[in-house]
C-alpha cells in the first residue's frame, strides 16, 4: 500500500508544479499531476519487474543446483 501513497503524493508535487511554472493553467497543473504519477507508477512497475525476475532466477537456480 506504500506504492499507492508514494504515487499521490509524487503526482500533487508534479501538479503543483506544473501549476506553479505555468502561470496558474489548471491544465498544465492536470498533466502535470499526470505525468508524474505516470512517470512514478512505471519505475515502481519496473522495480517490480525486476524483482520478480530475481525471485524466478534464485528459485530456478535452488531447484537446479539441490
Amino acid at each position: 500500500m506504500t506504492w499507492l501513497w508514494v504515487i499521490l503524493i509524487v503526482a500533487a508535487i508534479g501538479g503543483i508544479i506544473g501549476y506553479v511554472s505555468s502561470g496558474g493553467k489548471k491544465e498544465d497543473a492536470v498533466q502535470g499531476a499526470v505525468g508524474a504519477g505516470m512517470g512514478c507508477g512505471y519505475i515502481i512497475l519496473q522495480i517490480f519487474l525486476t524483482l520478480l525476475g530475481l525471485f524466478l532466477l534464485f528459485k530456478i537456480g535452488s531447484w537446479l543446483f539441490s
